[in-house]
């Protein structure tokens, strides 16, 4: 667990917070998958990306500014956009190598390369995500090609899937965040390739031959990258909870988007877009 502690009156408390960046988004034209946001948790029991031990503490004395950013999902070709919580920042996924040019981006999670033997996966932020892998071309190129995926939080992507993401249990159901995208395949055998925890399913079937099955976006709020072969990385999220018997946030400004809600014996305040200066 890595607690912020917030005075009130002379009564500390913990909050704990989960921090996601966007997912990167994928390579275009038989491109990789992206790679997931970098993935910051201080929930008990639960890991941060790697996975990796607990964060340092922060203390907080009541009364500060602190500064949220959501960040949104990177577009086709392009890395994705940081999530921030004050000092704490959740770097953004890696986005996936171009079909035909170049290799993958790093990131939290790094973006997985192209079919095109030579190009390189994407790194991963140490303690916030893991490595892209490379794509692999068949005899019959490019029908049997296969794009590398792009790494997630808890897992390096392996071969043409993204990694899986982490589960976390902070807003009482647990969900699976920051999966990496699944590579683009030139075969119709169609199955799930995106990470688990929101990463989306690369595109299927040779594109000079359609039909062809377009490439899935990261899910909003998760933080996973986008399928290979021409989409978005999924949006990211943060999220801060402490015992519900403490007050209150005093100032969320019109630039957040927010959702308060109740976890038990937590308040929980779900942030998904937008960015501005809260006040405790």
């Amino acid at each position: 667990m890595i607690p912020i502690w917030i005075l009130d009156g002379n009564d500390p408390f913990v909050l704990d917070y989960l921090v996601i960046a966007s997912g990167g988004g994928s390579g275009s034209r038989t491109g990789g998958g992206g790679g997931a946001g970098g993935y910051l948790c201080a929930m008990p029991g639960e890991d941060s990306g790697g996975p990796s031990a607990a964060l340092s503490q922060i203390i907080n004395y009541g009364g500060e500014a602190i500064t949220i950013t959501v960040g949104a999902g990177g577009a086709v070709n392009t890395i994705g956009n940081n999530s921030v919580f004050g000092s704490i920042t959740a770097i953004a996924g890696g986005r996936g190598g171009n079909g035909t040019s170049d290799n993958a981006g790093n990131g939290g999670s790094g973006g997985g390369t192209s079919p095109i033997v030579g190009y390189v996966g994407g790194t991963g932020t140490s303690n916030q995500g893991n490595d892209g892998s490379g794509g692999s071309q068949g005899g019959n190129f490019p029908q049997t090609f296969q794009a590398g995926g792009g790494g997630g939080a808890s897992a390096v992507a392996s071969g043409i899937n993204g990694g899986a993401g982490i589960a976390s249990s902070n807003t009482g159901t647990s969900i699976f965040r920051a999966g990496g995208g699944g590579g683009d395949r030139g075969n119709f055998t169609y199955y799930d390739n995106g990470g688990n925890g929101g990463g989306g399913n690369g595109s299927q079937g040779d594109s000079r031959d359609p039909p062809r099955v377009a490439a899935g976006a990261g899910t909003v709020n998760t933080g996973g990258g986008g399928g290979g072969g021409g989409a978005s990385g999924g949006s990211g999220v943060v999220i801060l909870r402490y015992p519900s018997y403490r007050r209150d946030i005093a100032t969320i400004p019109a630039g957040l988007t927010y959702a308060k809600t109740t976890s038990g014996s937590f308040t929980v305040y779900t942030f998904t877009a937008g960015t501005g200066t809260i006040t405790f």
